[in-house]
């Protein structure tokens, strides 16, 4: 017979998917006519961007633009130039998910790219890069709690987990104007452009949270002088973002972030049409917060009868708290010897493509990587040169309080800063600064009964004492002495005065009889 049991829903936060579709590149491309020809190619970029994500059903589509950016030097006066080339995609994943409340986490990554210069004003490209998404839901996990028929023991176990309270994202677009400095040069032509987002801080209020950040934006150009001089000019443009977060508690633990899905720097255009000195920023960007809060969970580890045999059927439940949320700065310090004929002038250093990879000493997270650092100079013929260097840096980070189990770090790094002194006549000094958010969790996967079959026609002998001595040991169990005798667990600790599963000395038991 099929026992009645007691279930309870546990909800859990669950990457229902995590996965990346590649999206390759293939171009063809001439120059257009206002791009003078091509000497010397000295940097290709793929820059992916994400205009929209729709998930429908199981399936989940993202589309936006890939531009890929060359960054050369011309035929006539030997200087820096650029050409943009915008080519739009559509990626489908497939990401098995039924949830009509799960929030998607959608990001685009160059994975590589060649680029060859057939004649001054042609190119061949190929490359790639990778869609990548991560769906998160709350899910409901049954357990059983207990059982209405008498016969049936259930070991319950009770434990602490984080529960999902509030999970919520908002995409949303900045728009802004900016006015060079005091003293910078006007902007002629824009060589490059890079955009990038630093999470700040978050405030509750309600059921509402706001999530505030930070955008750079940084701007390679050609000045409008008449030395046509190449320069660089930083932004900084404060960001922020009201979510809808019904269920957030203020005691929560909140993880967010701020997320640049596409960007486009262009020179703005006055009335007349002409380019003025102003620099339109249009960055489309995603809020995302999720708020965890301690819950107590129960859950039936075991089972058996004591008048047959029982069959059980079980199911892993992943049972994860949340240590600490943290975000740390880190700075590491490099040189790097360049194969040129001495450098006269930086014109910019940056950094990308940061890896991040964790572990853990004790309850110090490690969070280590590479960071590409971007190189862009001139000799001291004053010919422009373009090179790069892997930096490695090794980040500790100092978790608040572990609760036991796994220790599992999610861990993501990104480039704040790129500074640098010429040491000698080839060789920079780097110092690269580095922001690392990490979520850690303590996780343990335990097995919870959903189904419990009796066998009828396998009865359990009744033993003929009202009372069995059994000589128990240091570290014994109770629940598993019971299991041996079918005897009640609870009538063995009333018996013997006993108010823990696990004995702590060697003790004599009397067993009450069925």
């Amino acid at each position: 017979m099929d026992y009645t049991l007691e279930k309870k829903s546990v909800p859990v936060r669950e990457a229902v998917f995590d996965g990346c579709l590649e999206q390759p590149i293939d171009l063809d491309f001439t120059l257009p006519d206002y791009c003078p020809g091509i000497e010397k190619i000295l940097k290709c970029t793929v820059t992916p961007k994400i205009h929209s994500k729709s998930l429908n059903g199981d399936r989940l589509t993202i589309d936006g633009a890939a531009s890929v950016c060359v960054l050369y030097i011309d035929e006539e006066k030997r200087c820096v130039r650029s050409c943009e080339h915008s080519v739009p995609y559509s990626g489908s994943l497939n990401v098995r998910c039924d949830c009509s409340d799960a929030v998607v986490l959608a990001f685009a990554k160059p994975d590589y790219v060649n680029c060859r210069a057939i004649s001054p004003r042609r190119l061949d490209i190929h490359g790639a890069f990778s869609l990548c998404a991560r769906v998160e839901a709350i899910v409901d996990k049954e357990t059983a709690v207990s059982c209405r028929e008498d016969d049936v023991q259930l070991k319950l176990n009770q434990d602490v987990c984080s529960r999902l309270c509030a999970l919520s994202q908002q995409q949303f677009t900045v728009n802004e104007e900016l006015e060079p400095s005091q003293g910078s040069p006007a902007v002629r032509t824009i060589l490059k452009s890079s955009v990038r987002v630093k999470s700040g801080e978050c405030r509750i209020a309600g059921d509402k949270a706001m999530v505030k950040g930070e955008l750079t934006v940084r701007v390679l150009y050609i000045a409008d002088n008449e030395i046509a001089e190449t320069a660089v000019m930083e932004f900084s443009v404060p960001v922020g973002q009201v979510l809808d977060t019904p269920g957030i508690e203020n005691d929560a633990k909140t993880d967010y972030r701020l997320q640049l899905l596409s960007c486009d720097v262009r020179l703005k255009e006055d009335g007349a049409g002409d380019k003025g000195a102003a620099i339109a920023v249009e960055a489309r960007l995603c809020a995302y917060i999720a708020a965890y809060c301690d819950e107590k969970i129960s859950y039936v580890s075991d089972a058996f009868s004591t008048e047959c045999e029982l069959e059980g059927e079980y199911s892993p439940l992943q049972i994860a708290r949340l240590s600490d949320i943290c975000r740390e700065t880190c700075i590491t310090k490099s040189s790097a010897e360049l194969e040129t004929n001495g450098i006269s002038k930086v014109i910019d250093i940056w950094g990308e493509s940061c890896t991040a990879e964790s572990g853990f000493d004790n309850d110090t997270a490690i969070v280590k990587g590479k960071l590409c650092v971007c190189i862009l100079a001139l000799d001291n013929d004053s010919t422009p040169f373009y090179t790069e260097r892997s930096v490695d840096y090794i980040c500790p980070l100092k978790l608040g309080e572990t609760y036991g189990g796994d220790l599992m770090l999610d861990a993501f790094s990104s480039a704040e800063s790129v500074s640098y002194r010429i040491s000698s006549g080839n060789t920079i000094d780097l110092r690269c600064e580095i922001m690392v958010e990490a979520r850690a969790f303590c996780a343990k996967t335990v097995r919870v009964l959903t189904l419990a079959h009796g066998d009828d026609e396998h009865k359990k002998a009744q033993s003929d004492c009202a009372m069995t001595l059994y000589y128990a040991h240091k570290g014994e169990s109770v629940w598993d002495i019971s299991r041996s005798y079918s005897a009640r667990p609870d009538d063995i600790m009333r018996e013997n005065e006993i108010a823990d599963d696990a004995l702590d000395s060697d003790i004599m038991l009397l067993i009450p009889g069925i």
